[in-house]
């Protein structure tokens, strides 16, 4: 009677030997982890959505307002430069009217009442009617002590010479003073030149 053959030695035995081995347990262990720390980093970053798009409508507005029809174009062409040319020419009559001045009154002073002085002169200055081109000027220099000397000359004569004290009322009184000098000096050259045109001559009296 023939032997038989003893039967095949499966695998079981084997994987569970291996099972219990210390290396198995940490290679587990680490495909554990791996697996954990991929299913971490999938949920602490998920997928962004993609930036929605531009309407359709708005870059069919922004082309259209972009270009302009020849006919708006030429017209807006003629609208700024009819804007320049009023502006110019507005300039050009502001700066016609600046020289179309009856007199002027001009500050040569050089402290600070002696500015005041011209202030309160000029403030006050009122053209007497009918008189035109004339030239007044306001003129200061040192004195003895804090005062100074103010003197006004009105188409190149000098009518008057005072000391300016340094105190608000002495300059308001001498500014009033110097205007009236002034005007009766312009309103007699005024009278002296429509003497002139009938014969007659009255020279201007000076104070």
């Amino acid at each position: 009677m023939p032997a038989t053959p003893p039967p095949p030695a499966t695998a079981h035995p084997i994987v569970c030997s291996l099972w219990w081995r210390p290396w198995v347990w940490g290679v587990c262990c680490l495909l554990l982890c791996l697996l954990s720390a991929t299913a971490e980093a999938q949920i602490a970053s998920p997928e962004l959505p993609p930036p929605p798009s531009p309407p359709k409508e708005a870059v069919v507005k922004e082309s259209e307002a972009a270009a302009l029809p020849p006919k708006k174009l030429e017209e807006a062409l003629r609208l700024l430069l009819q804007v320049v040319s009023d502006s110019s020419a507005g300039q050009a009559r502001r700066q016609f009217k600046a020289t179309e001045i009856d007199g002027l009154v001009m500050d040569q002073t050089i402290s600070k009442f002696g500015h005041d002085f011209y202030d309160q002169f000029y403030t006050h200055w009122e053209v007497p009617p009918g008189v035109t081109d004339f030239t007044i000027v306001v003129r200061e220099k040192p004195a003895r002590g804090t005062s100074t000397l103010i003197s006004l000359e009105v188409n190149d004569n000098e009518l008057l010479e005072l000391p300016l004290q340094p105190k608000a009322e002495v300059v308001e009184e001498l500014a009033a003073y110097a205007l009236s000098v002034a005007q009766s000096f312009l309103i007699q050259a005024r009278e002296e030149s429509r003497q002139l045109e009938h014969g007659g001559r009255v020279p201007p009296e000076v104070f």
